[in-house]
């Protein structure tokens, strides 16, 4: 008897994150089909499309690959939200940085349609979705659908925590993979780092401190997080946008729920009780399986830590307020 299970996954937004997150899904062979939707530039998905199948001959494997629309999405697995607005379009304080209230906004008016479209088309899979302000936007995708919140995910800090562990990798001259440690909270300004339950080979790292006090003369714990703060921005003063870092966090979700990996990343998922907080989106280590986010791992934060998850937790929830305005 064939085997008939193959699977489907639908990217929405072709733009320089979206199409990244194309080409490491067929680089990785991740799925069967891909099918790329964008309303608001139907040619570029069209191109992508095609130069992405040109590439498959020396790929790990073949797939099907083309421009659809969200009537193509109601079979998929899973739709990863890639979608941006321009920063030329959102208002700008005299300093020339974005105002808050325009970006929100702006994210708000944009994503509630996609989502009406994507549910008419009987979707019921999973949505992963990178869209700023990441937090409350992954809140409204879950109003919005109406799926259970364990299937709707935001890449969150994701990104932000393998920066952390690239750089106490560098640090410490130790391979990145082999480092436990991570950002939670919002996917902005208020996040922190636990530094209570980070080691390396279940040592801590006040214990590596104490032990190898050379390593750590010229920087604090203060260092390495405002460098893992600023990490994005830079990048986008180099080249424009970051593409490359949040689609393969947006594949590492995707393969865990495909593959049933089982797999610990920090994603922004709704906390029902948890850290004694509910109906809020914010990032914390998840195990992530076939049922989506299958269990959030409850951290046993210092006191000092949890003040600084309610102090981000308040600031995420006074968008969530200010949010309920645009839709």
């Amino acid at each position: 008897m064939p085997l008939k299970h193959a699977h489907k996954i639908a990217v929405v937004g072709i733009g320089q994150v979206g199409s990244s997150v194309c080409y490491g899904l067929i680089n990785q062979g991740i799925c069967d089909e891909l099918v790329l939707v964008d309303r608001y530039n139907e040619k570029k998905a069209q191109g992508e499309a095609m130069d992405l199948r040109h590439s498959i001959e020396y790929m790990s494997r073949n797939m099907k690959v083309y421009a659809g629309d969200y009537a193509d999405c109601g079979d998929a697995d899973i739709a990863i939200f890639t979608l941006g607005t321009s920063q030329a379009s959102l208002k700008k304080d005299e300093n020339g940085l974005v105002i808050r209230s325009t970006a929100l906004e702006a994210a708000c008016k944009m994503i509630k349609p996609v989502v009406k479209n994507l549910m008419d088309s009987g979707f019921d899979g999973y949505i992963v979705t990178v869209t700023n302000p990441l937090d409350t936007i992954t809140r409204l995708i879950w109003q919005l659908s109406g799926l259970p919140s364990n299937q709707v995910i935001g890449t969150g800090t994701a990104l932000d925590s393998a920066r952390l562990k690239l750089f106490l990798g560098e640090l410490m001259h130790v391979d990145p993979h082999n480092i436990n440690a991570y950002v939670i909270g919002e996917h902005g300004p208020s996040q922190f780092v636990p530094w209570s339950i980070a080691s390396v080979g279940g040592k801590s790292m006040e214990q590596i401190k104490a032990d190898n006090p050379q390593l750590f003369a010229n920087v604090t714990y203060e260092n390495i997080q405002d460098r893992v703060h600023s990490a994005g921005p830079q990048v986008v003063n180099l080249k424009g946008y970051t593409s490359c870092g949040i689609a393969s966090a947006a594949i590492a979700i995707a393969r865990a729920i495909l593959f049933n990996e089982n797999r610990v990343i920090p994603v922004c998922t709704n906390l029902d009780g948890h850290f004694g907080f509910s109906d809020v989106f914010t990032s914390v280590p998840a195990i992530i399986d076939s049922d989506g986010v299958r269990e959030i791992i409850d951290l046993h934060l210092t006191p000092d830590e949890m003040r600084q998850f309610c102090h981000t937790v308040d600031v995420i929830k006074e968008q969530d307020a200010e949010a309920l305005q645009f839709v």
